[in-house]
């Protein structure tokens, strides 16, 4: 994905970046899928413990243009409170969608 300049959407590692396609998405396109890391993939495919450490990085990726970064971020945000990360609570509150 060309918009992505090869590095990951939600934390901006350039390290092995692949497409993910936003499950439970209207439809089947770039606009619906996002590039992520080898450090973030297999976190989001639950294959390995959310690192709340790392996912501070959505404080900035939280505000990006596309809708399916901003799924995502919303979506890591609400598993990592889940996970008692109480930080990531402060950055819903902030986060909006439109």
């Amino acid at each position: 994905m060309k918009r992505a300049n090869a590095c990951c959407e939600l934390c901006g590692s350039t390290s092995n970046p692949s497409a993910f396609e936003v499950p439970a998405s209207p439809e089947v396109s770039s606009d619906c899928s996002i590039l992520l890391c080898d450090i973030c993939l297999p976190q989001i495919e639950g294959t390995n413990d959310l690192d709340g450490n790392h996912w501070r990085c959505l404080n900035d990726s939280m505000w990006s243009q596309e809708a399916a970064v901003q799924v995502m971020a919303w979506r890591t945000l609400k598993g990592l409170i889940a996970a008692g990360e109480l930080w990531a609570q402060d950055m819903l509150d902030m986060m909006y969608l439109e």
